[in-house]
């Protein structure tokens, strides 16, 4: 399918319902199985989803809070897992690939979210050789960590931008990997953000906005920047830097990479377009995709103006990591030769 609709409002990221009655402990239960989706209106796309929702639901949480998910594995004749990537827990926990979840079987997830962890994470599924299968297919969905004492004002909001990608068929299938696919990653031929294909976030003139932006996608890299503003970095993978990094341009996020930020918005009204610049990550094989920016989704200020949040000049503290005791070098390297006519 070469083109998705575009242009509704920005879709907000549901939170998975808390079912727990202790406090400090976020108990809920998560099913991944076979569901159904209109990408396009009246063309169904059979997807793999959590509790039937595309991204799944936001796992909301707190620092030192216990967690209990009760995982049910629907997928139909494929084994899973659920990954809870980027958290410091257990792995014995963190749903690696030597402990799958069998098609039909039930498992519990528990840990406690450490202390100092606050920050952007997701969760998914990372079974041995049908990961990006299941993530591409549908199942993926931010996991924020908070602090109880966030240093970052409240009139700031927290909009997630959950970027993901699909490629479909005529008939609205999800398609298969091509080679290109399974030499570089899937790049999927729609970015879409919270679900939707270039979707449309209504705010006041000189709103201060903070997101937590994540790349979900299989193997696009984004090289993203707003028309005719500058991008102030907050955080990254890890939680809150030290201090507000401001006057960026852009930003770069590989695949599944998450970043938070802050953007100052022009006082008056105007629509302006996140695009992903062009990129050169890398190619092996033909279909090479052209180096074009895309758009992502925009930005549209109207209404009365507002005053512009001010930042604090320190985020959190971060330790030196002190003086090396030893270094090591490593060099990467790689060659590939050809026998019997195949690589």
């Amino acid at each position: 399918i070469r083109d998705l609709p575009t242009g509704a409002p920005l879709a907000e990221i549901f939170k998975l319902e808390n079912t727990s009655n202790e406090t400090g402990t976020f108990a809920a239960t998560l099913e991944a199985g076979a569901a159904s989706h209109e990408f396009v209106p009246g063309l169904a796309t059979e997807i793999l989803a959590y509790n039937g929702a595309v991204p799944g639901a936001m796992i909301e949480v707190f620092e030192g809070d216990r967690v209990k998910i009760n995982f049910k594995n629907r997928i139909p004749d494929q084994a899973s897992t659920i990954h809870w990537h980027g958290l410091d827990i257990p792995a014995v926990q963190d749903g690696n690939p030597s402990d799958p979840v069998a098609s039909g079987s039930d498992r519990t997830y528990e840990f406690t979210v450490p202390r100092g962890s606050a920050g952007s994470y997701w969760y998914h599924p990372h079974p041995h050789g049908l990961t990006a299968e299941q993530v591409y297919r549908g199942l993926a969905a931010p996991f924020v960590v908070r602090n109880e004492d966030d240093p970052l004002s409240a009139n700031l909001g927290d909009t997630v931008l959950f970027i993901s990608s699909v490629s479909l068929n005529a008939d609205g299938a999800i398609s298969e990997n091509t080679d290109a696919d399974k030499f570089n990653g899937r790049e999927g031929d729609h970015v879409l953000v919270n679900g939707a294909k270039q979707p449309v976030l209504t705010m006041p003139p000189g709103a201060s906005r903070r997101f937590r932006i994540y790349n979900a996608t299989n193997g696009r890299f984004l090289r993203l920047a707003v028309e005719g503003h500058l991008i102030t970095l907050v955080g990254t993978d890890g939680g809150l830097v030290s201090a507000p990094v401001a006057g960026l341009k852009e930003l770069l996020l590989a695949p599944a990479e998450r970043a938070e930020i802050v953007i100052d918005f022009q006082g008056s009204a105007g629509r302006f377009a996140l695009n992903s610049l062009a990129y050169e990550r890398g190619w092996m094989g033909q279909d090479k995709p052209p180096a074009e920016t895309l758009q992502v989704m925009t930005f549209e200020l109207s209404g009365e103006a507002v005053i512009p949040v001010k930042l604090p000049e320190k985020l959190r503290n971060i330790e030196a990591l002190g003086e090396p005791k030893k270094i090591k070098r490593i060099a990467f390297g790689e060659t590939m030769g050809m026998a019997n006519g195949a690589m």
